[in-house]
C-alpha cells in the first residue's frame, strides 16, 4: 500500500496544551493500534536563557520540557496546538475520534479529515545534512531547527486488546 493512501486527520483543541496535558494526550494516543505517524504543531518554547525584552510574552514561555510518551522520554519543543495523525485505515481514525471525545471532555476540539502531511519527498527533505532519506519521516523534519523527529521502537509502542 502506498503512503498516499493512508488517511490523515488533524486534531485541533480550542486551547493549547502545556507539556503535562500534552504528555497525557500523546501517551494515550500511543495506545491506539494502527497509527503510523504523529506530528505535533504549536508555538515553540524559548531557548534556554534567552528572553526578548521587546516581546513580553517570551517571558511566559518555558524552555523545552521532558515528557514521556509510550515509556520513552523525549523533549517537547512546542506547546501543543494541534496534532496531525496518519493512520493505517479509516477505522483507526474512528478510534482516534472516540479517544478525543474521552480526553477533551471539558474543552472543545475539532477533528478535520484530509491531507496534512507530505506523502512524497520534496527538496527540503533532501537538504537535511547527514540524514538518510527515510520514507516514514517525509515531512516531519524541521528544516530551520536542529530538532529531529522521535521514533518509537516497535517494542515501546503500546497496543490495546480489542
Amino acid at each position: 500500500m502506498e503512503s498516499t493512501t493512508y488517511p490523515q486527520c488533524r486534531i485541533v483543541p480550542i486551547q493549547m496544551l502545556k507539556a503535562e496535558n500534552a504528555e497525557k494526550f500523546l501517551d494515550g494516543l500511543s495506545y491506539i493500534a494502527g497509527i503510523r505517524r504523529v506530528l505535533v504543531h504549536g508555538p515553540g518554547y524559548q531557548k534556554d536563557g534567552i528572553e526578548n525584552p521587546c516581546v513580553p510574552c517570551t517571558r511566559s514561555l518555558p524552555s523545552s520540557t521532558l515528557v514521556t510518551v509510550s515509556k520513552q522520554p523525549m523533549l517537547m519543543h512546542v506547546l501543543m496546538g494541534d496534532v496531525i495523525v496518519e493512520a493505517a485505515d479509516e477505522q483507526v481514525i474512528e478510534k482516534v475520534a472516540m479517544y478525543c471525545d474521552e480526553f477533551f471532555d471539558d474543552i472543545a476540539y475539532q477533528i478535520l479529515l484530509g491531507k496534512f502531511m507530505k506523502t512524497k519527498a520534496s527538496q527540503s527533505d533532501y537538504v537535511r545534512p547527514g540524514v538518510a532519506m527515510d520514507t516514514d519521516l517525509i515531512g516531519l523534519y524541521d528544516t530551520k531547527q536542529s530538532i529531529f523527529p522521535y521514533i518509537l521502537p516497535d517494542e515501546n509502542i503500546c497496543t490495546c486488546e480489542t
